[in-house]
This record gives structure tokens, sequence and C-alpha cells, in this order.
């Protein structure tokens, strides 16, 4: 009878895994989910940041960072998903109020004038030149004064305390950089699935 028992778990184990490694192959490979790397998450560049795409390299390549276009576009991700005319959320960086921007071109070319100003001022330090541009280009500065290199929880930190000194509930996005990597990086692992299908 024992045997009989542990027949039918491990039977019933392996049918389990295999259901789901059949679910991974299927969202991979299904007509739904020729956008998506991997699974239905939909981290990846949506089609109205897409759009943006021609006028995104266009000015990257115009402020000297035409490199970093999937960054941007990355960036322009996380802050918008292309659903705001302020597409990269670029008006406090000009001393506006938040969405002052009406115009996309316009907002583009805010935000890629200001992370190329992030980027410099990090020396060249992707992170910390992300992290920037979400904090503002104090938390340069603050990290400099303590010990020079990007972590994580000095972003956390400095989101804790200029939270308690504005009294505000939060300040920023302390993980902004992991958030808008996700999106960079499921956009290279969708592409190289499609030149793959290809």
């Amino acid at each position: 009878m024992t045997k009989i028992i542990k027949l039918i778990v491990s039977s019933s184990l392996i049918i389990g895994i295999a259901f789901v490694l059949l679910y991974i192959i299927s969202s991979m490979y299904s007509p739904q989910a020729d956008h998506v790397p991997l699974l239905n998450d939909q981290r990846v560049i949506s089609p109205e940041v897409e759009h943006y795409r021609p006028i995104i390299a266009q000015t990257a390549k115009a402020n000297g960072v035409g490199q970093y276009t999937d960054i941007i576009m990355a960036i322009a991700m996380q802050e918008s998903k292309g659903k705001a005319a302020d597409v990269m959320q670029a008006s406090e960086s000009l001393g506006l109020p938040r969405n002052a921007i009406n115009s996309p071109q316009k907002s583009i070319q805010a935000g890629t004038h200001y992370f190329k100003k992030a980027l410099t001022r990090s020396n060249g330090n992707l992170e910390l030149a992300l992290q920037s541009y979400n904090f503002g280009l104090g938390f340069v500065d603050y990290v400099e004064a303590h010990g020079g290199k990007y972590t994580p929880k000095l972003a956390r930190q400095f989101s804790e305390e200029k939270s308690k000194e504005l009294n505000w509930s939060s300040y920023g996005d302390p993980k902004y950089v992991e958030h808008v990597m996700r999106y960079y990086t499921n956009e290279k692992q969708k592409r190289a699935l499609t030149k793959k299908k290809d």
C-alpha cells in the first residue's frame, strides 16, 4: 500500500513539473506572447514608448549619448509607459511643476538632457546616473559623501532621509535602477527570442 501511495505522489509530481514546463514554453512561443519574454509580465517596452524610438534615438545622438538610446527608452517606460505628454516626466528637471510639459518631444529633449547631466556628474556610472535621474543630482553629492560608490542601500537611506527632511510620506523610488533595468533587460531578451524564431 505504501509503495502505491509513493508511486501516485511521484507520478503527480512529475505531471505537475511537466505542466509547468509546458506553460513556460507555450508562453514563449504562443502568438499572444510575441511581445513578451519568458512570461506574460508585460515588463518590456510598450508600443506607446516604441512609437517614440526615432525621436529618442535622434535626441540621444544629438546629446552625445546615442549608445544609451535603449536605456532612455526604459526610463520613458518606467516614467510614463508612453501614456503621458510628459513622456519622461522631465518637468521638474526644468524647475516646473509636475506634468507641466505638454509636448512629448519637449519632454524627451528635457529628459535626455537631464540624463546626460546625471551621467556626466556620475562619471559615467550608469546606476548612479539612473538613480540621480529619479532623486535629483544632489544624490551624486550624497553618494560622494558616503563612500563614493552607488549601492541600493544608499538609495534607500537617501530616500528615507529626504522623506523625513521634507516631511513627506516617501521620496522618489529607491528601487529606480532595478525598475528601469528590468525593462532594458527584458527588452533585450525579447529581441533575442525574436531573432531565434526568425
